[in-house]
C-alpha cells in the first residue's frame, strides 16, 4: 500500500513530474552563464565601458570582461545565500508558498533581463540575473520533499530531480546554439519573453497540483496508529522506537511500548520523525498489502544505515553534531572547488597545454557534457543511494572526487577529458547525494533550515574564489595548479574524515537496532500460548 493513501499513485506521479520540468528548466540555468555570456558579447554589451579603439579590434577589454564576469558572481553567491531564506519558508509556510514565490520571482527576472538593453536608469542585467538566481533554489530545494512520496525509490527522485538541476545549466547552451544557427535574429529579448512560459507553469502547477505541505516519512507508522486500535495488523510490542544520543550520534531504545491484548493505543510518540522498526507480529492477513509495503519500506531506509539518526531534533540541535559539521565543510570545499574549475577551465588548460586551441576544444566539450552529465547520472545515482549504505556511497564520491583532481594536473588529451568526464558526473552525484543525506539524518521537519545554512555557508565561502584567482593570475603566473592541489588534499582529508565517522555510526546504529530486535523476539508470543503475562 502506498505511504500516503490517501494521494493517489497518479498524482504523486504528476507532481514529480511537474517538479522534474521546472527543475530542468528553472532550477538553476544560470550556472550555464558562459553561453549566455557569449550572446551578451555578440550583442554588444558592456560595450560602452571600453573604449573606441578596443572595440575596434576582435578582443574584449579587461573592463567588460570584469563587468559581464561580475554578473555571474553576484549570481552564484545569491543562489547559495538564498538557501537558509528558502529553507526557513519551506519549514514555515510549506512547498506550496515556495513554488509561488519561485515563479514569481523567475518571471519578474526573465521581464528585466528581456528588457535590459532598453533601460538605462539601473543595470537590469545585473539585477534580473540575480533575481533569476534567488528564484531557482525556491522551486528546486522545496521539491526534495517529493523523495517521500514513493520512499522505497526516494534515492531515485532525489537523483531525478538533482539531476534536472544539473542539466538546466544547458537551457543557455540551446539558446546560443539556436542564436549561431539563425545568426543573431533570435534575438535575448525574444528568448526572454518565450521563457516567460516557465514561471507561469510553476505557478499554475503549484496552485493546482502540487502538494500544499510536504510529504514527510513515517505515514504508514502514524496510519498503524489511527486505524488499528485492536493492534490487528502489528502488535504494540513488535513496535519499537529508537532515540539518538546526542553526544554520539549512536542509537538508544526509548521504550518499547505494550498494550494487554485485545485493546489499546500506539502512543503518539511512537508517531514521532524517528527510527521505527517493525517486526514480525500478529497481523490480520486481509491485510498483508498494508504490512508487506512498510517492511519494504522499512528496509529500504535500513540500508542507509543513517536514516532518522537525528529525526526529532531541533536544527539547533542537529548543527551541533559531527553529522553536521562534516557535511558543511566537506560541501565548502567541493562547491569553491567546482565552481573554480567551471569559472576557469579555458584558462587552466590553456597554461597547462600551453595552447588556447585544445583549452578552446575541451571547453567546448565541457559545456555540452555539464548538462547531459546531469541526465547520465540520475539511474547512477538512484541505483547507488537506494541499495548502498551511506557511507559506501561517500566512498564512492570520495574517490571520484580525488581521481578528478589527480586528472585534472596532467598534460595529456586523455587525462583532460576524462578529468571532464568524471566532474560532470561527480557535480550531479555530489548535490544528489548531499541532499539525499540531510534527508536521512536531520529529516524534513527542519531540512529547509540545516540545508539552507550549508548552502548559504557555503556560497560566502565561494567569495574565496576571487582570491584564487589573483593567486593565480599574479603570483603564480597563472599556473593553477597549486591552488588544485591544495583544494584537493582539503577535500580528501576532510573527506577521508567524514567517510569514517559516517562508516562507525553506521556499525553502531546496526548494532543497538540488532540487540534492540534480538531482546524483542525473546519476547514475542509463540502460536498457542495462553498465558497473558510476560
Amino acid at each position: 500500500m502506498p505511504h500516503y493513501p490517501d494521494v493517489p499513485v497518479s498524482r504523486r506521479l504528476l507532481q514529480i513530474s511537474c517538479a522534474f520540468i521546472w527543475c530542468l528548466t528553472a532550477a538553476g540555468p544560470i550556472f550555464g552563464f558562459a553561453a549566455l555570456k557569449t550572446v551578451w558579447l555578440r550583442e554588444g554589451v558592456y560595450m560602452n565601458r571600453c573604449t573606441p579603439e578596443e572595440n575596434e579590434v576582435d578582443f574584449i577589454c579587461s573592463a567588460r570582461e570584469i563587468r559581464i564576469n561580475f554578473i555571474f558572481t553576484c549570481a552564484s553567491v545569491v543562489t547559495n545565500i538564498a538557501g537558509v531564506i528558502v529553507g526557513s519558508i519551506l519549514d514555515k509556510y510549506g512547498p506550496q508558498i515556495c513554488g509561488y514565490i519561485g515563479g514569481i520571482l523567475i518571471g519578474v527576472g526573465a521581464l528585466m533581463l528581456a528588457f535590459a538593453d532598453k533601460i538605462m536608469l539601473l543595470d537590469l542585467y545585473v539585477w534580473g540575473y540575480i533575481i533569476l538566481a534567488f528564484g531557482g533554489p525556491f522551486v528546486f530545494i522545496s521539491s526534495f520533499h517529493l523523495s517521500n512520496a514513493f520512499p522505497a525509490y526516494s534515492g531515485l527522485i532525489l537523483a531525478l530531480l538533482t539531476g534536472a538541476f544539473d542539466s538546466s545549466t544547458g537551457i543557455y547552451l540551446f539558446y546560443r546554439l539556436i542564436y549561431d544557427e539563425t545568426n543573431g535574429r533570435f534575438h535575448p529579448k525574444a528568448f526572454f519573453l518565450l521563457y516567460l512560459i516557465v514561471p507561469i507553469f510553476i505557478v499554475v502547477a503549484s496552485a493546482t497540483i502540487m502538494p500544499k505541505d510536504s510529504y514527510k516519512p513515517g505515514g504508514n507508522i502514524a496510519k498503524f496508529g489511527e486505524e488499528d486500535d485492536d493492534l490487528d495488523l502489528v502488535d504494540a510490542s513488535s513496535i519499537v522506537a529508537l532515540d539518538v544520543d546526542s553526544r554520539t550520534g549512536g542509537i538508544d531504545p526509548l521504550r518499547r511500548d505494550k498494550t494487554a491484548t485485545g485493546g489499546g493505543e500506539i502512543e503518539d510518540a511512537l508517531l514521532s520523525e524517528q527510527v521505527a522498526l517493525l517486526s514480525d507480529g500478529e497481523r490480520d492477513l486481509d491485510r498483508k498489502d498494508v504490512y508487506e509495503y512498510d517492511a519494504e519500506e522499512m528496509a529500504k531506509f535500513r540500508i542507509s544505515g543513517v536514516w532518522g539518526a537525528l529525526h526529532g531534533r531541533t536544527a539547533l540541535q542537529q548543527i551541533r553534531t559531527p553529522w553536521f559539521m562534516l557535511l558543511c565543510l566537506f560541501t565548502m570545499i567541493q562547491m569553491l572547488r567546482l565552481n573554480y574549475f567551471v569559472a576557469s577551465i579555458r584558462a587552466q588548460y590553456d597554461f597547462i597545454f600551453h595552447s588556447p586551441d585544445i583549452a578552446r576544444r575541451i571547453n567546448e566539450v565541457f559545456d555540452i557534457a555539464l548538462p547531459v552529465g546531469g541526465v547520465i547520472t540520475v539511474p547512477i545515482a538512484g541505483y547507488l543511494l537506494d541499495n548502498y549504505s551511506m557511507a559506501v556511497a561517500l566512498g564512492v564520491l570520495l574517490g571520484m572526487g580525488t581521481t578528478m583532481g589527480i586528472l585534472g594536473n596532467f598534460p595529456s588529451i586523455i587525462a583532460a577529458y576524462g578529468n571532464v568526464g568524471i566532474f560532470v558526473i561527480y557535480r550531479s552525484l555530489f548535490y544528489t547525494a548531499a541532499s539525499d543525506y540531510s534527508a536521512k539524518v536531520f529529516g524534513f521537519d527542519t531540512f529547509g533550515k540545516v540545508y539552507g545554512l550549508i548552502s548559504t555557508i557555503s556560497g560566502v565561502f565561494n567569495f574565496a574564489q576571487s582570491a584564487f584567482d589573483h593567486l593565480t593570475h599574479e603570483v603564480l603566473h597563472r599556473d593553477p595548479r597549486p591552488v588544485n592541489i591544495g583544494l584537493l588534499i582539503l577535500s580528501t582529508s576532510i573527506g577521508s574524515l567524514w567517510v569514517w565517522y559516517v562508516a562507525t555510526q553506521t556499525k553502531k546504529i546496526r548494532r543497538s537496532a540488532l540487540e534492540i530486535e534480538a531482546e524483542q523476539a525473546a519476547v514475542l508470543r509463540m502460536p498457542g500460548y495462553a498465558s497473558s503475562e510476560y
